[in-house]
């Protein structure tokens, strides 16, 4: 349950998220919850990660330990992190591994803003590099309706990804204030 959205527009990448947590039926807002954050920072990379609160947790702690040399400057790069995070996730974290489908998923998404773009690394390892904007999420249905129906206009990256994440806190209920957005040039 998470708005989070990504857009490219004019030499300028944004990305921003709501901060609203979900247990159940309680919602977790930011005025109660210190770690409220859906965006990390990593080397000059922004990971916006949707699914469990656990799964942000998880890729923060794996990141902050990790020998491994971990870059996300290309869709091959993201790929080969997506292999080492779901091994990870299954050996140190715990997650199941019960899904019904070809591959096992580690059940979120993470939107990835940098230098060279915008990349998006889904539950099952697939990877894509985006050309104007993506959003993750429960929110994201009404996120990337909002962004389409002005992306041509004069309206900035900055403003475009707020815009977005607003629109997914309007009308989802996963999704709440305050947005926090990061913009890199």
């Amino acid at each position: 349950m998470s708005t989070i959205v990504v857009v490219k527009k004019n030499n300028e990448t944004v990305i921003a998220a709501d901060t609203l947590t979900t247990y159940g039926n309680t919602k977790e807002s930011a005025g109660y919850v210190v770690n409220h954050e859906k965006i990390y920072k990593y080397r000059g990379s922004f990971l916006g990660i949707s699914g469990s609160a656990s799964l942000g947790i998880a890729v923060q702690d794996f990141l902050s330990k990790t020998k491994k040399k971990i870059s996300f400057q290309s869709v091959a790069e993201i790929f080969r992190f997506g292999l080492l995070l779901h091994k990870e996730l299954k050996e140190t974290y715990f997650l199941r591994a019960d899904d019904e489908e070809d591959f096992e998923t580690f059940r979120g998404d993470i939107l990835i803003a940098n230098s060279n773009g915008i990349f998006g690394l889904s539950a099952y390892r697939y990877v894509q590099q985006y050309t104007k904007f993506y959003a993750n999420g429960s929110g994201s249905p009404y996120s990337l309706g909002a962004i389409f129906a002005v992306y041509e206009t004069n309206k900035t990256a900055e403003e475009l990804a707020v815009l977005g994440v607003k629109a997914g806190i309007e009308f989802d209920d996963g999704s709440g204030l305050p947005i926090t957005s990061y913009k890199i040039k």
